[in-house]
């Protein structure tokens, strides 16, 4: 197919054809406004022909051609003739799938209103009864909040005992050994166990003597090994938040009465309340350093880092917003979180 910039022909060339961007010349050296321009009117044009992409895998798939080259399946296909992973290639076909079978999200993602980023995640939890609130939903919720949206959706609208054999089924670990040599282990956990597993590597991090100039990755994979491999007995904090909307951990994952009545008879959890205005509890008093309760009701407040254009979330540090020295009381109008970066940026110019 011949194209004279990305995506932008349907003349139907030879399917020997390779697309051709512009010449990079043309590419480089923009004044900022235009390659803001330029970004964005790509992203659509991208997603416009991911849509026909996906509507075509769709009809490939329902009249089973793909089997006369001898693939076993239509993702097989495109992932031999299209030269993309296997993985992208069934995610292609579950989406397309999902477009033929709902009429809702392949009117929405015609209309851009939901991309296929979005679409992958979306798919899974489809269903005739839930589709019009999770397109609703996918809509009006950014992609990198999405899966916690639907978790949420979800726990509230299933029994208890229908999301225990959902998130009990789809457990699981998995590992894979990459090109470079390196093991890569994918795990799926229910919500409890998720989450103390993640208390566990974070209270693990936080003990352990980082190597110089170490990523908060390399710091988690170190805990997460030596906790694996040394065992041993380790107390972590896990924070459920308690609204009137249902529980959640820290991150915002969802967790039903009953996990969370299996959690307490043999994990060290904090309960974090909030009143009927959706607001934490605070019942803490006035020092130099927060309290526990304080600092569970400013990671409410701020859970990720409060400098402007900063979005850091974790092992943020607790700040006065007007210092301490300078008669800054420790109370939750004056505290805020930062990044390590940007608290001692703050500290430094306080001087």
């Amino acid at each position: 197919m011949k194209t004279q910039d990305v995506g932008a022909s349907h003349d139907g060339g030879s399917t020997g054809d390779r697309a051709r961007p512009r010449e990079r010349s043309a590419l480089t050296g923009m004044p900022v406004e235009q390659l803001e321009s330029e970004i964005v009117g790509l992203t659509r044009r991208l997603n416009a022909n991911t849509y026909e992409l996906l509507v075509l895998v769709g009809e490939l798939d329902a009249n089973g051609k793909w089997a006369r080259t001898g693939a076993l399946s239509c993702a097989a296909w495109l992932s031999q003739r299209c030269d993309i992973e296997m993985s992208s290639a069934r995610s292609q076909v579950r989406v397309a799938r999902a477009m033929q079978t709902y009429p809702q999200l392949d009117v929405a993602m015609a209309q851009g209103e939901i991309s296929y980023a979005k679409a992958r995640v979306l798919v899974a939890s489809l269903s005739a009864e839930n589709v019009d609130d999770l397109i609703h939903i996918a809509i009006t919720t950014p992609a990198d909040l999405l899966t916690t949206a639907i978790a949420t959706w979800l726990n509230r609208h299933e029994s208890e005992d229908e999301a225990r054999k959902r998130q009990s089924k789809a457990r699981g670990v998995r590992w894979r050994t990459e090109p470079d040599g390196m093991i890569v282990i994918t795990a799926r956990l229910t919500p409890a166990v998720g989450g103390a597993v993640c208390a566990v590597i974070d209270s693990g991090t936080k003990a352990m003597n980082a190597p110089a100039g170490a990523t908060l990755a390399q710091q988690r994979a170190d805990s997460l090994a030596h906790t694996m491999t040394h065992g041993g007995g380790v107390c972590a904090e896990v924070v459920v938040h308690v609204t009137e909307e249902g529980n959640r951990l820290n991150d915002g994952t969802p967790i039903s009465d009953h996990a969370l009545g299996e959690f307490l008879s043999d994990a060290f959890v904090s309960l974090l309340i909030h009143d009927n205005k959706r607001n934490p509890i605070d019942a803490s008093p006035r020092r130099r350093s927060p309290t526990r309760r304080q600092k569970r009701v400013v990671d409410e407040k701020y859970p990720q880092c409060h400098h402007p254009g900063c979005n850091a979330r974790d092992f943020l540090e607790y700040d006065h917003i007007n210092p301490y020295a300078q008669g800054g009381d420790t109370v939750l109008e004056n505290l805020q979180r930062l990044c390590d970066p940007h608290n001692r940026a703050k500290s430094k110019a306080a001087r």
